[in-house]
C-alpha cells in the first residue's frame, strides 16, 4: 500500500526532508522488477541512521543484487509518529513510500542495548505484531481459515484450492499474503553478542558481518517464494544458513542455556566474518545535516589489542585490513561523487593501520586543490606521531581524540590497555607541538579492581599532562573529558564483573571535587541512569523480553537521549518492579553470577575475594545459543594465544595468581580453586 506522504508531511512536521527519500545517490529500483523486497531500518531518528556506515554498506550491497530491492526506514520524530497514529497510517519506507508490511523482509540494526524499545515502537507504528509467536499465529490462523474454505469447496466442487503460504507462489504476486507479515530480523553488535533478551521479537538474527550473509538470505527467500513455503518452513531453511539464529527452534533451560528443539538446526551458530569492501561505503548525501556529515571509509575491521572491557574488539576478530590502493581509489571517487569536503577513515584503531600515513599523503596530493580535510575517530595515543599529525586536518584543523581509559598505570595494565605513562605523555605532547591546543580524552570509572586512588588518578593525569605541555607564547593545553561508567559486556573478559550505581555516583562526585582545582578543562559524565538500563538488559536472557515490552508500553523510547532518559528510566523501573525483579538482575558475588539478586548465594570454597575476577577472552567464533548463567569451577588452564579462525579456541586467562596480572596491595595468593568458562564442543563459549 502506497502512503500519501504529501498529506502527512505538512508545515507542522519538523525537518520534513527526513522522510522524502530523495537524497543524492539514493537508489530507486522499480518495484515490480524485484522478486525479494527488503527494507533496512535503523531504529533512531534520520540524522543518526542515515550516517551509520553499516546501514549504508548493506543498503548498497542489497541493491546491487539482481531481482532484489532494498528500501530504508527510520524512527519518525515524535510529531510524525503522533500523526501516523492519529490518521491510522502505517509507517512507510522513505523511497518507495510503501507500508513496511508490503515488503518481504524487514531488518533492524541492533547495535546498542537501548535501541530495542525504538524497534518495538517502529513495529507498532507499522502495524506489525511485536513477537514472532504472534506473527506465526496470524499466519497459522489464516491458513486454517483457508483450509476450512478449501474443504467447503471440495464438497461443492470436488477439488481444493492451493494451500495458503507465506509467499504466494504466483510470479505475478509482489506482496506477502494478507495473512502474513514480513520476516523480521536483527543484526549488529548487540544482536551478535547476546540476542536472548530480544529473542521474542525477531524471527531470526543475523550474527556477525552482513556483507555476504544478507545476500545469501535473499537467495533463500527467493527460492522459498518460488516454492511457496510457509513461514515456519522458510525459517527452517534460513536456520541452515551459517550465521542465522532462529529463536523459534531453540528453547531456554532452567540454567539459562539455550538448546535446539528441532533435529535439523545446528547446535551452535557461527558468527559470520567478511572483509570490508570500501566501494559500498559511498552513498546517501542527506539534505538534513546528519551527525556525521562527511564521507566515511572503513580501512580496517577488527582489532588485535585485546582490551578486556571492549566488546567490539572481541566480536570483530580477526583483524582485516583494506588494501591501501582500494582505500585511495574509493576516497578519490567518493569525494567527487558526493561533493563532501571532509572524509573520515574508520576503524576500531586507525593508528594500527600501517598504511595510514601513506594513504593520507596520497589523498592530500591527489586532492590538494579541493580544500579537503581528513578526520579520524578516537585513536591510539601511543601510535600518534608527526606522520599522522601531518595528514590530519587540511584547510582546517579538526579535533583530536585519545582514549587512555584509566588514570593510573595500574588500572591500564588490569584492562590490558597496553599504554604507559611515557607513551601517553609523548602522544599528547606531539599533538600539542603540532598545533593542537585542545584534546578530547575518554576515561572510564567502575572498572574491576578500581580504588579511589585510581579514580583520582584521572584528575592527576590530566593535571600532569597540562604541566608538561607549557611554553611561553603558547596557549595552555586544554582538555575536553568524557567520563563513562563501565558496564560489563558479554564475550569480554570482564563479562562477569558486577557494577554498582551507588559507586558510580560516589566516584563521579570524587572526580567533580578533584576537577574543581584544575583549569582549562570541560568534563562530561555519562548519565548513571543510562548505564543502569544498559547493564540490566545487556547480560540478560529470554525472561527479560516481557520486561522490555512492558517498559516500552509504559513509555520507554529513545532511552539514551537526554530529553527522554528520565521517562525511560522511570518506565524501566516500573517494568522491572512489576516483573518481581530489581535493577540488579544479575550480580557477581565471590566470582559467581546468581540467577537473581534475591536468591540465596551459594558459598564458594575460595574465601579470598579481594582481587577482581577476570574471566577468559572469548573465542573469535561467537556461538549462539547463549550459555548458562553460572560459571563452572575448574583448574587453572594454560594461557594460549587467540585461536585462528576455524580452530578450536582456548580460553586465555588473567586471574588472581597469574604472574602477568598487576597486583593490588590487598591481594593474596589464590588457592587451587579457580574459575573457568565451560566450552561447547568444539570451540564454543558456554
Amino acid at each position: 500500500m502506497a502512503v500519501a506522504v504529501e498529506k502527512l508531511i505538512t508545515s507542522d512536521i519538523v525537518k520534513p526532508a527526513r522522510y522524502l527519500g530523495n537524497e543524492l545517490l539514493a537508489i530507486h529500483k522499480p518495484w515490480h522488477t524485484a522478486e525479494i523486497r527488503w527494507v533496512l531500518t535503523y531504529p533512531e531518528i534520520y540524522e543518526v541512521g542515515a550516517s551509520n556506515l553499516g546501514h549504508i554498506i548493506l543498503y548498497n550491497i542489497l541493491n546491487s543484487q539482481p531481482r532484489q530491492l532494498c528500501d530504508r526506514a527510520y524512527l519518525p520524530g515524535p510529531d510524525l509518529a503522533a500523526k501516523l497514529r492519529s490518521t491510522k497510517t502505517p509507517l512507510f519506507a522513505v523511497e518507495s513510500r510503501r507500508s513496511l508490511t508490503d515488503f518481504d523482509i524487514l531488518g533492524f540494526s541492533l547495535s546498542y542495548e537501548l535501541g530495542a524499545t525504538n524497534i518495538l515502537e517502529m513495529l507498532d507504528l507499522a502495524g506489525i505484531p511485536l513477537t514472532w509467536r504472534e506473527r506465526l499465529e496470524v499466519e497459522t490462523r489464516g491458513q486454517g481459515d483457508k483450509e476450512t474454505r478449501r474443504q467447503g469447496d471440495k464438497e461443492t466442487r470436488g477439488q481444493g484450492d492451493k494451500e495458503s503460504h507465506f509467499f504466494s507462489p504466483s510470479p505475478s504476486s509482489h506482496t506477502p499474503a494478507s495473512s502474513s507479515y514480513p520476516l523480521i530480523f536483527a543484526g549488529g553488535q548487540t544482536a551478535t553478542s547476546n540476542p536472548e533478551p530480544y529473542a521474542d521479537f525477531f524471527d531470526f538474527f543475523a550474527l556477525g558481518d552482513g556483507e555476504e550473509l544478507l545476500p545469501e538470505i535473499g537467495l533463500v527467500l527467493e527460492e522459498g517464494k518460488k516454492a511457496g513455503l510457509s513461514r515456519k518452513e522458510l525459517l527452517l531453511d534460513l536456520a541452515q544458513v551459517p550465521g542465522v539464529y532462529v529463536p523459534l527452534f531453540y528453547d531456554m533451560a532452567e540454567d539459562g542455556s539455550v538448546h535446539p528443539n528441532h533435529p535439523d538446526v545446528p547446535q551452535q551458530i557461527v558468527r559470520r566474518i567478511a572483509s570490508p569492501i570500501p566501494a559500498y561505503s559511498i552513498g546517501l548525501v542527506p539534505y538534513v545535516q546528519p551527525v556525521h556529515d562527511r564521507l566515511t571509509i572503513e580501512i580496517r575491521r577488527g582489532c588485535t589489542r585485546g582490551c578486556r572491557f571492549c566488546q567490539p574488539g572481541m566480536l570483530t576478530r580477526p583483524a582485516r585490513d583494506v588494501e591501501p590502493e582500494k582505500v585511495v581509489e574509493t576516497i578519490d571517487s567518493g569525494m567527487r561523487q558526493t561533493g563532501y569536503n571532509e572524509f573520515s577513515l574508520l576503524s576500531l584503531s586507525c593508528s594500527d593501520y600501517l598504511s595510514l600515513p601513506a594513504v593520507g599523503m596520497e589523498i592530500k596530493n591527489r586532492l590538494k586543490d579541493e580544500n579537503i580535510s581528513l578526520s579520524l575517530p578516537s585513536q591510539r595515543v601511543d601510535r600518534f606521531d608527526e606522520n599522522i599529525a601531518n595528514i590530519l586536518g587540511g584547510v582546517r584543523q579538526g579535533g583530536l581524540t585519545f582514549a587512555p581509559e584509566a588514570g593510573t598505570q595500574r588500572m591500564r595494565d588490569i584492562i590490558n590497555k597496553g599504554l604507559t605513562n611515557e607513551e601517553l605523555l609523548r602522544g599528547v605532547r606531539t599533538a600539542w607541538e603540532q598545533g593542537w591546543d585542545k584534546i578530547k580524552l575518554y576515561f572510564m570509572i567502575g572498572l574491576p579492581g578500581e580504588t579511589d586512588a585510581d579514580v583520582l588518578g584521572i584528575a592527576e593525569t590530566v593535571s600532569w599532562l597540562q604541566r608538561e605541555c607549557r611554553a611561553k607564547g603558547r596557549r595552555p593545553l586544554s582538555f575536553n573529558l568524557t567520563i563513562s561508567n563501565f558496564t560489563p559486556k558479554p564475550h569480554t573478559p570482564f563479562q562477569w564483573h558486577s557494577v554498582s550505581t551507588a559507586e558510580f555516583k560516589r566516584k563521579q562526585e570524587l572526580l567533580r571535587q578533584a576537577f574543581r582545582r584544575i583549569k582549562g578543562m570541560k568534563v562530561n559524565f555519562t548519565d548513571i541512569r543510562i548505564s543502569a538500563m544498559e547493564d540490566f538488559i545487556g547480560r540478560g536472557d529470554r525472561t527479560l523480553s516481557p520486561v522490555l515490552r512492558r517498559a516500552w508500553e509504559l513509555g520507554a523510547g529513545m532511552d539514551s537521549w537526554y530529553d527522554s532518559v528520565e521517562k525511560a528510566f522511570s518506565a524501566w523501573g516500573q517494568a522491572i518492579s512489576e516483573a518481581g525483579l530489581d535493577w540488579k538482575y544479575r550480580q557477581v558475588e565471590k566470582g559467581e553470577w546468581n540467577l537473581f539478586a534475591t536468591q540465596q548465594t551459594r558459598e564458594p570454597e575460595d574465601k579470598d575475594n579481594s582481587s577482581p575476577l577476570v574471566p577468559p577472552a572469548p573465542s573469535p567464533l561467537i556461538p549462539t545459543p547463549w550459555g548458562p548463567r553460572v560459571p563452572q569451577r575448574g583448574p587453572h588452564p594454560t594461557p594460549t594465544p587467540d585461536a585462528p579462525l576455524g580452530e578450536t579456541p582456548r580460553p586465555h586467562w588473567l586471574l588472581r595468581g597469574d604472574p602477568k596480572a598487576p597486583r593490588c596491595s590487598t591481594s593474596r595468593p589464590t588457592t587451587d580453586s579457580e574459575y573457568r568458562i565451560q566450552w561447547w564442543s568444539p570451540g564454543g563459549l558456554r
